[in-house]
């Protein structure tokens, strides 16, 4: 025989604590008490109670409050700890698609000036992440903007005539036999999509259903967007961190250019560490007439460095270092027009790189008119 306290019977009957303890002493609801004092009442009083208060339709839907509560309440628990956004995606993939008993999820977001929704992760009912799609533009699917917009779900059946043709040739195309969208809504604005489907049958979702659907996609876009600002805030961590390792690297690479014993060796050694500094494939160094150059080869990490010339010598065989799909970045000492370089990134230059390289550039100038 099952007991319940106080606090449990009045979830049951949908009134405060202090109406069953008002209940349990006039009578109309009998109970026991523990060694402690503490009232227990049986389940089946309670539910004799609840079909006299409001027959049993009342207790059903006590009842179903009462799982959207813990449904809720569970979900917000497992999503709040989730900063990586890997596993936030598999998790809320895995939660809604067992709660909604669909067979594949897919979560993305929603930039809102392009106009276009970005797949982040496609999960099937196992945990498997299938092959993104990448972004999209809503001009192309109206019914997806539409819940974007208006911020309210919507479900497609491959068998309505009446649905989306643009959503129906998907979900021909996927094999699926129902779609249901909901938004992801962050303080207002949607910020993202769920996407649900089920590859079976088509369905016809309860109001309860969507509503518990809602307030799931709702904790989750408060969790997406704390991820991905967690996201950004590491990100910008990292790049302090190189610039202040790039920072050191200039120092030790200033205090290596004094030993330089002419121009031609400090526009060497300049070249040298702009490479190492920056991990450039290449570099030009040029004061005045003078230039030279450090080439590094990817492939055995070996570096070539050209010999220094003036301007008559070099002619036509001008030193490169450029290479195919390599960003070239330029930059001049601070103050000074005669000290400059060039190094070719085999990648996109990042924040602070071009002042990094300024500042050897500048270090280089001074050193250089300490020689003469």
């Amino acid at each position: 025989m099952a007991y319940l306290n106080v606090q449990r019977t009045a979830l049951r009957l949908g009134v405060a604590p202090h109406t069953v303890r008002r209940w349990t002493a006039a009578g109309l609801l009998p109970c026991t008490r523990t060694a402690g004092g503490h009232r227990r009442i049986r389940e089946e009083d309670v539910d004799a109670l609840a079909q006299r208060l409001g027959g049993g339709r009342h207790l059903e839907a006590r009842r179903a409050r009462e799982r959207e509560v813990e449904t809720l309440l569970d979900t917000s628990l497992a999503l709040v700890g989730r900063l990586e956004l890997p596993d936030l995606l598999r998790e809320i993939a895995g939660r809604l698609t067992l709660l909604m008993d669909c067979d594949f999820c897919a979560v993305s977001t929603y930039d809102r000036a392009a106009q276009s929704v970005t797949m982040l992760a496609d999960f099937d009912a196992r945990g498997r992440r299938l092959p993104d799609a990448g972004a999209y533009p809503l001009s192309k699917f109206p019914l997806t903007r539409r819940v974007l917009e208006e911020r309210e779900p919507a479900v497609v059946n491959v068998g309505d005539p009446a649905a989306d043709p643009h959503e129906l040739r998907e979900l021909v195309r996927e094999g699926d036999k129902s779609l249901l969208m909901v938004p992801l809504v962050y303080r207002g604005e949607s910020i993202g999509l769920i996407e649900l489907m089920d590859h079976v049958r088509e369905r016809r979702y309860s109001g309860q259903d969507l509503r518990i659907c809602t307030a799931v996609a709702g904790q989750a876009a408060v969790a997406l967007h704390n991820a991905q600002l967690f996201a950004a805030t590491r990100a910008a961590t990292r790049e302090i961190d190189r610039l202040c390792r790039q920072l050191d690297g200039v120092a030790d690479a200033l205090t290596g250019l004094t030993a330089a014993v002419d121009a031609a060796d400090l526009l060497d050694a300049t070249a040298r560490a702009a490479c190492e500094l920056v991990e450039a494939v290449s570099c030009v160094v040029s004061a005045g007439r003078l230039t030279a150059g450090h080439a590094h080869d990817v492939r055995e990490g070996s570096g070539d460095t050209q010999a220094c010339m003036d301007d008559d010598e070099r002619g036509d065989a001008a030193w490169s270092g450029s290479v195919s799909g390599a960003e070239l970045l330029t930059v001049r000492a601070a103050g000074c027009e005669g000290v400059g370089m060039t190094v070719a990134l085999s990648r996109p230059s990042r924040r602070g790189e071009a002042d990094v390289l300024r500042l050897l550039a500048t270090g280089a100038a001074a050193q250089l008119r300490r020689i003469g």
